[in-house]
């Protein structure tokens, strides 16, 4: 099945043209950022910034894998609570710190790839599946932490967030996750499969196409995504807390949306997602310097991402 390099999102200028009002509503926060802060510019708040895109950045990334086929996971967030009490707890119990994150890493892959089984095999529609899973995995959460937190990790993680060459390794890794993704989605047989899935399912399958497997491996990219955000989110806060990523899954498939992806799935990248959730970071990180009351701020946020999103299918169209 041949899919048009446009909708592939082969070229740098395709990029630019397809993100090009996103991007100038991007420009436009960073200027009415830095016009208000002084010291915008100190590679100190710049690394700030790219410090908090990282977890929401790399949730979004994984979330990309699943709405191109067509699918949803609003589990993400209540993953990445399991996921964080789970590595909380092997580390202060002494398990070692490499096998408990590669136990995590593994964990979210696990459970990701078993979510999407679930989706195929049962052929639900994804939103009830993972609506349940959303569910299941916050209990379990809160069984597994006996309803309480999980304290007693000290620095073990911190490396993930320290600096290197003047920026958190938690921003070197989320840059190197959405570039490795951007490969497998444009430049393997694997991501051309994801498009094709997403595109037009009836086609894929008479094609010949895997799709149950195919579906798997997006659900699995999401889940080992969530897992490394987990780590992350667990280097920062020190804790295990079964409340941890509530409501992250809103912010991800927001990122998703507002960088062009289409929820219908076939169409969409990782690179407009990167550009959709530093737009929302900055927004958010506006709003707050601007002292904006937090539900006059969602007010503002809703109706900047409504523009967004509707210049993007704007320049879709042309």
């Amino acid at each position: 099945m041949a899919l048009s390099a446009r909708k592939l999102g082969f070229g740098w200028l395709s990029h630019v043209q397809r993100y090009q009002g996103l991007i100038g509503l991007l420009l436009l926060l960073v200027v009415a950022y830095s016009l208000d802060a002084k010291h915008f510019y100190d590679p100190r708040n710049l690394a700030n910034i790219l410090n908090q895109l990282a977890v929401p950045g790399i949730l979004a990334v994984g979330m990309t894998f699943v709405i191109l086929t067509g699918g949803i996971d609003l589990s993400v967030g209540s993953l990445l609570g399991l996921l964080n009490c789970v590595v909380s707890t092997w580390i202060v119990a002494g398990t070692g710190l490499v096998p408990s994150i590669a136990y995590t890493l593994f964990l979210g892959i696990a459970i990701g790839g078993g979510i999407g089984y679930i989706v195929s095999a049962t052929r639900l529609q994804p939103f009830i599946v993972t609506l349940a899973a959303m569910v299941s995995l916050r209990g379990v959460a809160y069984v597994y932490t006996n309803n309480g937190t999980v304290s007693g990790l000290g620095d073990k993680l911190n490396f993930l967030i320290a600096p290197q060459l003047g920026i958190p390794l938690s921003a070197w890794i989320m840059l190197g996750l959405t570039g490795v993704s951007a490969l497998v989605l444009w430049g393997t047989v694997f991501g051309r499969n994801v498009y094709a899935l997403g595109g037009n399912e009836e086609a894929a399958r008479y094609a010949g196409l895997r799709l149950t497997w195919i579906r798997v491996g997006a659900y699995a990219a999401n889940g080992l995504c969530v897992a490394i955000a987990a780590l992350i989110f667990t280097a920062r806060n020190t804790n295990g807390d079964p409340s941890a990523g509530t409501a992250y899954e809103l912010d991800a498939i927001t990122a998703v949306v507002v960088g062009g992806t289409s929820l219908l799935g076939g169409y969409g990248g990782v690179l407009g997602t990167f550009v959709g959730a530093m737009f929302i970071v900055c927004l958010n990180v506006l709003l707050i310097l601007k002292g904006v009351n937090t539900y006059v701020g969602m007010g503002w946020k809703g109706l900047i991402i409504l523009i967004a999103v509707y210049l993007q299918s704007v320049g879709r169209r042309r």
